[in-house]
């Protein structure tokens, strides 16, 4: 795609192209789109927690005694909207033409770099925000996967169905080097050759493996589901004097684009943005007395994302001293 030869549908699918090459958290979170968030709601998208019940037991040949019909009750809980994320570039008319050859490469790619790497902030503050709980008791270097095994008690201690949802592992470099060096990368035990160059590990004991450095510590492991973080992005609407313009929602993204020409300083203008918004899925038990026939739903705190670090306590507080002096 050469300068000029696009219509703003194209650069808008073009900008979501790039954004969604550029995320690595992103690529493994749940995603919310503008579809999700309706006009009115102040940026909120609702998210729907199911209603429990309790199977009644009756006498197998018991034809007299009337059936219990119960009712359900729904909850929800809000998905905010919290930034909005901006690249502008403002070209001048010896750039536009004397110097771009290639409008997508030369300018829109550095744009949706730049917003994925504000959505990839955004999600790394979330890790960041999780408590690490103390895994350094028996971890062995030479065996680090057996650190997954604790990720997956974790998480089943949570109430995670561990044997039936998707497992992700966001990892951070200590441990990633570690598992490379013990041969845990493999082919023959990921099962996947080509995983480094797609931007994972590979499998480990159920987890699809993310190496990241943002969010986490070189010591640490983020376990979680597929849908245990949450990604929301909603374009702001187009304004009616922008005569170049429009939004895309594409692979559970959603980014505008703008392009016009201000010609009081003689530059062309170029925006891709978007709303964006992260954190932690709620996760909930349910709970029943087959005595009353009653069932409730309680949250689980910290949802279903488990944050374990293989560094010694004593070396944390090394690491704090370091810091403070």
């Amino acid at each position: 795609m050469t300068l000029n030869t696009y219509t703003a549908t194209e650069i808008g699918q073009c900008a979501i192209a790039g954004i969604k090459y550029a995320l690595a958290i992103g690529g493994h979170v749940a995603r919310y789109t503008a579809a999700d968030f309706l006009p009115g709601h102040g940026g909120k998208a609702y998210l729907r927690i199911p209603g429990a019940l309790t199977a009644r037991s009756r006498d197998l040949r018991d034809e007299t005694t009337a059936v219990v019909f119960d009712k359900i009750a729904e909850n929800r809980i809000s998905v905010d909207l919290t930034k909005h994320l901006v690249s502008g570039v403002a070209l001048g008319d010896a750039e536009l033409t004397l110097d771009l050859k290639d409008f997508v490469k030369q300018v829109l790619l550095p744009q949706t770099d730049a917003i994925a790497d504000g959505i990839e902030k955004v999600l790394a503050d979330v890790l960041d925000g999780v408590t690490a709980t103390d895994a350094s008791d028996g971890y062995n270097e030479a065996a680090p996967a057996a650190l997954f095994t604790k990720g997956r008690r974790a998480l089943r201690d949570r109430g995670v169905d561990v044997a039936n949802e998707k497992l992700v592992a966001f990892v951070g470099g200590n441990i990633v080097d570690a598992l490379l060096d013990s041969g845990a990368l493999d082919f023959s035990k990921t099962g996947d050759a080509d995983a480094l160059r797609q931007g994972t590990l590979g499998r480990i004991h159920g987890f699809t493996a993310v190496e990241t450095s943002r969010g986490i510590g070189a010591d640490e492991v983020v376990f979680t589901t597929a849908s245990g973080i949450y990604l929301a992005t909603a374009a702001p609407v187009v304004p009616e004097g922008a005569n170049f313009g429009e939004t895309v929602t594409k692979d559970g993204l959603t980014v505008r684009y703008l392009r016009d020409y201000d010609a009081s300083t003689l530059r062309d203008r170029s925006v891709v943005s978007t709303f964006v918004g992260a954190g932690i899925t709620p996760l909930y038990e349910v709970q029943r007395d087959y005595d009353t026939g009653e069932a409730t739903v309680s949250d689980v705190e910290g949802g279903a994302v488990v944050k374990l670090t293989t560094a010694a306590p004593e070396d944390i507080e090394d690491d704090d001293n370091i810091e403070e002096g």
